[in-house]
């Protein structure tokens, strides 16, 4: 016991001296070690750095295969996300041509020829379409208002007896008249010629003497001038003459058929006579075939009614009837181009 006892103060500091030993060669081995294997971390990490670089040079390098993780997780960025390869300088140039300004812009600003040319025959064809319109015939339609002042002059002799059958009237309330017309360009595009027809009706003597002539008709020429003087509005000098008809009824019919039944060579054959007369009216522009117009009419006209000479039973009979009046009216109508 005891030689035990004293030998083993001498052997318990041995373990201690080799646990410090040891801990300081750890000490001094662990730096080493990590400093090894971080120089070959950075030859590894340089060598996959160049590698990317050249890859991404070449073609865009694709996600490596990775197992299914067990959990859902976000989706990789898509390739199309990476930066692309620069595109070749001939490219770009091409690219950006467009988005550069044409140059000469003052030059594009300024109307070409052909667009000179475009606009003169725009506006040819604008100055044109009045004439065209012009040009054209037309025909027109309008009712008139007018008042007559006239005088029946009337003469009946046996031979040398003579029985004065003269006296004053007057007439008028409604017409209808329709007519054409047509251009002259060889004398003036605003000098228009034409024809017409005026429907006046049973003509009716009023006033101091009542006595129906019948149904009276008128057909003319007639000349216009148009003279603008505002947009689309014109002043018309006009004029007509022409012939009138009056077919017998009323009075007139009867006195006919009484001097028939005494043998007398009275016919009941329409009676002619003449009218003249100046207009002056203005006429506006609706549209490309529509105008309308008014007119202040005034007219001289003659009906011839009798004029018959003849023996009758050894009687020299002679009949002579004439009316001469002066009619004025208003006229509101419209025009249409054909």
């Amino acid at each position: 016991m005891l030689p035990s006892l004293r030998s083993r103060p001498m052997f318990q500091p041995l373990p201690r001296v080799c646990c410090g030993l040891l801990s300081a060669l750890l000490v001094l081995a662990v730096p080493a070690v990590q400093a090894a294997p971080s120089k070959k971390s950075s030859k590894t990490s340089k060598s996959s750095k160049s590698s990317r670089t050249s890859s991404s040079k070449t073609t865009p390098a694709e996600p490596a295969a990775q197992p299914a993780p067990a959990e859902p997780e976000p989706a990789p960025a898509p390739a199309a996300e990476a930066k692309p390869p620069p595109a070749p300088a001939v490219e770009t140039k091409v690219a950006e041509e467009p988005a550069r300004p044409a140059p000469k812009t003052v030059a594009e600003a300024r109307p070409t020829p052909a667009s000179k040319s475009t606009a003169s025959r725009s506006a040819a064809a604008e100055s044109k379409a009045p004439s065209v319109a012009q040009g054209r015939m037309r025909i027109g339609v309008s009712p008139d208002l007018y008042l007559e002042s006239a005088r029946m002059t009337g003469v009946q002799n046996i031979n040398a007896v003579q029985l004065d059958e003269t006296f004053d009237y007057s007439a008028g309330f409604l017409s209808f008249t329709a007519w054409a017309n047509t251009p002259v360009p060889t004398v003036s595009e605003r000098l228009r010629v034409g024809a017409g027809v005026r429907i006046l009706g049973n003509y009716v003597a009023s006033g101091g003497q009542q006595f129906g002539f019948g149904i009276l008709n008128e057909a003319f020429v007639s000349g216009e001038y148009g003279l603008p003087v505002a947009d689309k509005m014109e002043v018309v000098f006009a004029g007509r003459a022409g012939l009138s008809f009056l077919i017998p009824g009323l009075e007139f019919a009867e006195t006919i058929r009484n001097l028939q039944a005494q043998g007398v060579d009275a016919w009941s054959v329409p009676r002619v006579g003449w009218l003249v007369g100046p207009s002056l009216g203005a006429r506006r522009q609706m549209s490309d075939r529509i105008w309308l117009r008014a007119d202040l009419l005034g007219q001289v006209g003659q009906q011839f009614l009798f004029a018959t000479s003849q023996d009758i039973s050894g009687f020299r009979y002679s009949k002579n009837w004439s009316t001469l009046g002066l009619r004025l009216g208003l006229s509101i109508g419209a025009e249409f181009s054909l």
